[in-house]
């Protein structure tokens, strides 16, 4: 096991970057699932088909949001445990899912979990890493709260070359405060962080409205406008690799992420 894992009453998360988050999610917590893509099926089964959850199993699902990866495994494992940074995310997560007796959803962030250690078969963090202020940080907490021999999966969209990215990045920054990774930093966090077999799948997400994307982003009109003006006037190699088609008033494109595995020695 590598050394560098911080026991929870050591983790100082950065202040400033945990309230932009939490300003973020409130805004967006409304509308969040209104996005298309946190609703499309074949995107979720493929996650949980790639978690290959069992029925005896404790599952953390960290930057739970209103509840989709929760609810999606719950079917296939004893217990489902949400944690959201965003108490507006936990109170609807909490409102919508009060029927069910193994999930629940409590307020947390991924650098300090609020959980015991050697506690959870399985962590899942779906579009949340790139949130977290430090990655290295959260995804060791995540390795301190599973049981020797339990797995972490996480998902994140990811530029689909490295040619694309600082576009990728120039776009990002308008939207919100985050990271950006490639595959291979990611494969390389996992490693550092001390989890082994580490197993990394793409996913292709093909024709996503950028209309209903930026609707649901409580962003400022002046912002969305920005924003699709560096997808309509990209160069050639973006359009191509994004598969970038305007119609309709409209910009359609293919979206790519990483899953990625790894578990606890």
């Amino acid at each position: 096991m590598k050394t560098n894992l911080r026991p929870l009453d050591t983790v100082s998360p950065d202040v400033e970057w945990r309230k932009e988050q939490e300003k973020l999610w409130k805004a967006r917590a409304a509308d969040y699932k209104k996005l298309d893509w946190t609703r499309k099926d074949d995107f979720m089964n493929f996650m949980v088909d790639f978690c290959e959850p069992q029925a005896h199993w404790r599952v953390l699902d960290v930057g739970a949001g209103p509840g989709g990866v929760a609810t999606a495994l719950l079917p296939r494992v004893a217990e489902v445990v949400g944690v959201d940074l965003a108490p507006a995310m936990v109170n609807l997560a909490r409102k919508e899912h009060r029927d069910k007796s193994n999930l629940r959803f409590k307020q947390g962030d991924m650098e300090a979990l609020p959980v015991e250690e050697h506690s959870f078969d399985l962590v899942t963090a779906r579009m949340v890493l790139h949130h977290v202020e430090d990655c290295l940080a959260g995804l060791s907490e995540a390795y301190r709260a599973l049981k020797p021999g339990g797995c972490c999966v996480v998902c994140e969209g990811v530029p689909p070359d490295h040619l694309t990215r600082d576009r990728y990045q120039r776009i990002f920054a308008l939207k919100e405060l985050r990271h950006t990774f490639s595959e291979a930093e990611l494969i390389n966090y996992f490693d550092e962080v001390g989890f082994e077999n580490i197993t990394v799948r793409p996913y292709f997400m093909r024709q996503v409205s950028l209309n209903n994307w930026l609707a649901n982003a409580a962003l400022p009109e002046e912002t969305i406008e920005e924003i699709r003006m560096l997808h309509i006037e990209a160069d050639s190699h973006f359009k191509r690799v994004y598969r970038l088609k305007e119609t309709g008033g409209d910009v359609l494109m293919d979206w790519k992420f990483i899953f990625i595995k790894g578990f606890k020695k």
